[in-house]
């Protein structure tokens, strides 16, 4: 076990510790056994529990210690078992009513997380996980990171890389494969994502000169990494004039109204469920630093991410499902077309269309593909044939039209 620098105790020697690793600091629930020792707590342990029944006797703010325990609706539950896929968090379900996640990899502060939590539910956006807590730690240099979160759990929720993979290799299976479903889904989906930039629309001020700068230089930061990543066939594109072109754009956004949005908006980060759409996870786009984190972004960022991901999960479907790539690519057009247009009526019948300026949807989805050729060659190389299918799509587009 590694060194534990500060800890949050429960109940019935059970805490919440923060211990440095040699990967970084890490939010690791703790049980003490029978011997007075702790060790690092599996599911069916309680802390999970124990976590809830302290945010159901607290206050809707606490201090305690170095601290923060933020509550809203949470209750006690009895019950845990993991969630056994793949992610950024180790989650535990308790009493299938919600869903604890401690943070695997903490992130140094300040965090958006909280602040946006709040301003939602003050404005009734109603498709996320209802939030039960949070608890968030200080470091002793100041920096407050988000070490545990608490939402409703959603029985029957399905992750986004799996409905819309699904329904897109359903609409590309064959010329008479029907589209309604999927079109349908990016259109809600669409509708979603308008309730939730109008939920934050209180927070909107524009961007200055000093803004847009940092956007296209981040963005230009990123291509020169991928270029630096790519085998030869990859980078002659990512070389071409056009990509400079379309990332010097990014300079030009001054005047822009900006929120406080998402961040890493992305099909992952939105749940299928019986009741319809929930969107997860507003914890900032986790490859910037710290402080660029809780910074106001252009709505159309969230935008482009999505629309993004929905050509990812088309390329996913495409070597998954075997579909026709032809069929494919129309209907990845298809779910894009109408979730966007979806998204800006919406938005504007909401009378908030001012948030939105599609000017830069291509750059900013041009900075995704980059930022997964980036992810793939440090992180994850089998994942890098989406990039190197995305990218070409993309610049078709310029040719061909679309958004």
């Amino acid at each position: 076990m590694g060194g534990e620098l500060d800890s949050l105790d429960l109940i019935d020697g059970k805490r919440l510790s923060i211990v440095a690793t040699e990967d970084g600091l890490t939010a690791e629930p703790q049980v003490r056994d029978a011997g007075g020792s702790w060790r690092r707590a599996r599911p069916g342990d309680g802390v999970a529990e124990a976590l809830l029944a302290l945010l159901a006797a607290a206050p809707e703010v606490s201090e305690i210690g170095s601290f923060t325990v933020h509550s809203w609706s949470a209750r006690v539950a009895a019950g845990e078992r993991a969630i056994t896929v793949d992610q950024t968090n180790e989650s535990v379900i308790v009493g299938d009513a919600a869903v604890v996640k401690w943070a695997a990899h903490l992130q140094a502060g300040p965090h958006p997380a909280p602040r946006r939590i709040e301003i939602l539910r003050a404005n009734g956006f109603r498709h996320m996980p209802c939030p039960w807590g949070l608890v968030a730690w200080r470091s002793e240099d100041g920096d407050q990171t988000l070490v545990a979160g608490v939402d409703e759990y959603l029985p029957g929720a399905v992750d986004g890389w799996t409905w819309a993979v699904d329904l897109i290799a359903a609409a590309a299976d064959g010329p008479d494969a029907p589209a309604d479903e999927l079109v349908a889904a990016a259109a809600d989906v669409g509708t979603v994502i308008a309730e939730l930039h109008a939920a934050l629309a209180l927070t909107a001020t524009i961007a200055s000169p000093a803004d847009a700068e940092r956007w296209r230089a981040g963005a230009t930061a990123t291509l020169d990494e991928a270029r630096a990543h790519s085998d030869p066939a990859m980078r002659e594109l990512l070389e071409s004039r056009v990509i400079d072109e379309i990332v010097d754009g990014l300079g030009g956004m001054a005047g822009t109204p900006v929120i406080e949005g998402h961040g890493d908006l992305h099909v992952g980060q939105v749940l299928k469920h019986p009741g319809g759409y929930a969107v997860i996870d507003f914890d900032g786009n986790p490859v910037l630093p710290p402080a660029e984190r809780v910074l106001p972004i252009p709505a159309v960022l969230d935008v482009a991410g999505l629309a993004q991901s929905l050509t990812h999960a088309a390329i996913v479907a495409r070597r998954h499902h075997r579909v026709d790539r032809v069929a494919l690519s129309k209907v990845d057009r298809l779910a894009r077309d109408h979730f966007t247009r979806s998204y800006a009526a919406h938005l504007a019948a909401l009378g908030h269309g001012e948030l939105y300026d599609p000017a830069c949807l291509r750059a900013f989805r041009l900075q995704q593909v980059l930022r997964e050729v980036v992810y793939a060659a440090r992180h994850l190389p089998r994942w890098m044939y989406v990039p190197e299918a995305a990218l070409p799509m993309l610049l078709d587009e310029g040719i061909t039209g679309g958004p």
